[in-house]
């Protein structure tokens, strides 16, 4: 004898899996809890505040490129091309952890691991900061510094502010 399949009976959802609604949404809370980009992203303490950082020799009226720093991520925020007149091209990372380090810098670490090269930054006052990047070149690491300010949302061109609302809006103010 062959039995009945089982789409061919007319049992409730909840009595065939022995779940009720409540179950479900737990269920479905707690996957969507794990999945990247869902998930409540922790606040990452570093020493500078969140916003548009570009090198201390640009006006923020016209910088076409700097670094987002978001409360959860850094990276590059730039228009590219002749004049910057291509983009914007975002490059922004989740950061996974801070540690402090020599002379009073700060670690960002990116992925979850540290290679050989590393990204520092170390406040130098109000909407200043040093940015250090030690990048590995043959036997060596090389070290570049930057020196950087922070620009004001409403300083920004609008091209600019354009670029921050679609890849960094909860800094947009």
């Amino acid at each position: 004898m062959i039995a009945a399949p089982d789409f061919a009976t007319m049992t409730p959802v909840s009595a065939r899996v022995g779940g009720s609604m409540r179950g479900w949404i737990v269920a479905v809370v707690a996957m969507a809890s794990s999945v990247p980009g869902l998930a409540a992203e922790p606040v990452i303490d570093l020493p500078i505040a969140p916003g548009f950082w570009t090198v201390e020799t640009e006006k923020c009226a016209t910088v076409y490129y700097g670094y987002v720093f978001d409360g959860t991520r850094w990276g590059a925020l730039y228009y590219y091309g002749p004049g910057g007149t291509m983009g914007p091209a975002a490059e922004l990372e989740p950061i996974t952890q801070t540690r402090a380090v020599d002379d009073g810098f700060t670690q960002m670490q990116f992925g979850g691991y540290d290679g050989a090269g590393y990204f520092r930054v170390k406040p130098l006052g109000t909407d200043r900061a040093l940015y250090r990047v030690g990048a590995p070149f043959r036997d060596e690491i090389q070290v570049s510094d930057e020196p950087l300010i922070r620009c004001d949302f409403k300083a920004l061109s609008p091209k600019m502010q354009a670029a921050l609302r679609r890849n960094a809006p909860g800094l947009v103010r």
